[in-house]
């Protein structure tokens, strides 16, 4: 369901015209692994293995094309990949790395997507300046001498502190915590926490097969909502 709230219109420069505007953030978010669920239950004949496989060759076949300059077709739209930056004289070239020079994707939705998207789409008025999603910014290992240092490399049974916005969580909901996310997309929730904000989260790295890990959290700001965070590095877990 969407969560509908207003906010301060940053555009109205004029007193008589709008003070506010709607903003909208989602109600909870459908990943790869309960997408593949999602599909595996609506079609029978199709394995878990057989949809994972096919998500992994349309990721690798539609970026492969639109690598190539290809306009990719898929269900509900197009993608392909735009040209953006600026030139100081009509004749230069464009050199992607230059300056500003660079390619962004840009997906075009189909009429008949947009229209089977958004007709009858849930949403709920959720007042005045609804919470935001949960974002972690760095990681700690916090030493013996309670000292935090900045770092990506962890031995179980150590502390690790999350640094971010939007990290308060209830640890006796299971569905909520930092979680740990092995390359099989297999996640361990960290089960002992030591201290619990809105910016700072500290819990104790528990016992896992030595490797490479995402670091996720996953809140409840609202009454019905859980919201999570996938942050951008992996961090190494030692035995």
């Amino acid at each position: 369901m969407i969560q509908i709230f207003t906010h301060t219109n940053s555009f109205n420069k004029d007193k008589g015209k709008t003070r506010y505007c709607f903003r909208s953030v989602p109600d909870q978010t459908l990943d790869t692994e309960d997408l593949i669920k999602e599909i595996v239950d609506y079609n029978s004949t199709l394995t878990e293995a057989d949809v994972r496989a096919m998500l992994t060759v349309l990721n690798d076949k539609v970026t492969q094309f639109v690598k190539m300059g290809y306009k990719v077709e898929l269900p509900f739209g197009y993608i392909c990949n735009k040209a953006k930056g600026t030139a100081e004289h009509v004749n230069d070239k464009f050199i992607p790395g230059n300056g500003n020079h660079c390619f962004v994707p840009e997906f075009h939705f189909k009429k008949e997507s947009v229209q089977a998207m958004t007709k009858d789409a849930a949403f709920k008025n959720a007042g005045c300046g609804y919470a935001i999603r949960p974002v972690i910014t760095e990681l700690y290992s916090i030493k013996s001498d309670a000292t935090p240092i900045a770092a990506h490399s962890f031995a179980a049974g150590t502390m690790l502190r999350v640094r971010g916005r939007n990290l308060l969580l209830k640890p006796d909901d299971t569905r909520q915590g930092i979680f740990l996310v092995d390359s099989e997309h297999h996640q361990i929730r960290i089960e002992s926490y030591h201290r619990i904000g809105t910016r700072i989260v500290e819990g104790v790295i528990p016992a896992v097969s030595a490797g490479n890990y995402e670091i996720k959290v996953v809140t409840k700001p609202g009454i019905e909502r859980y919201e999570q965070y996938l942050f951008s590095k992996t961090v190494e877990i030692t035995a």
